[in-house]
C-alpha cells in the first residue's frame, strides 16, 4: 500500500522528537562509558561468580554502548541530510507518519521490512 509522503509540519514535528532523542541518547552514551569501565576486582576478596557477573555487566554496558552510537549516528544523518527522510532505503516509496511516530528512525517501509523479516 503506497503511503502518502510527509507534510511539513509532519516532518517538524518528526524533527522536533529526533533532536530529543539524540539529546537524550548522547546523555546515555555518556552514562553509559561511565558504567563500562574495565572491571578490576581484588582476586583474594571477590568470587569467581561476582567476578563473571561483573564481566558480563561490562559486556552488557558496551553492547549497549554499540547500540546507543548506532542510533545516534542514525538520528545525526537524518537531521543532515533531510530530504531523504522519510523514503524506504529498499524501495524509494514514503514510509508513511503511522510508521515514522512509532519508530522514527526507520529506513525501510512496513512492507520492505516484512519482506526483511520472513527471509
Amino acid at each position: 500500500m503506497k503511503q502518502t509522503e510527509l507534510t511539513p509540519p509532519q516532518k517538524q514535528q518528526l524533527r522536533t522528537r529526533l533532536e530529543n532523542q539524540l539529546t537524550e541518547l548522547e546523555q546515555q552514551v555518556c552514562a553509559i562509558h561511565i558504567r563500562g569501565v574495565p572491571v578490576q576486582l581484588d582476586q583474594q576478596a571477590v568470587g569467581r561468580v561476582s567476578r563473571i557477573d561483573a564481566i558480563q555487566q561490562q559486556q552488557m554496558a558496551q553492547a549497549n554502548e554499540a547500540q546507543t552510537s548506532r542510533q545516534l549516528q542514525r538520528i545525526r544523518q537524518i537531521l543532515l541530510d533531510p530530504d531523504e527522510y522519510g523514503f524506504c532505503h529498499e524501495c524509494g516509496e514514503s514510509i508513511g507518519i503511522g510508521r515514522l511516530t512509532i519508530h522514527p528512525t526507520a529506513e525501510l517501509c512496513i512492507q520492505c521490512q516484512g519482506e526483511l523479516e520472513n527471509l
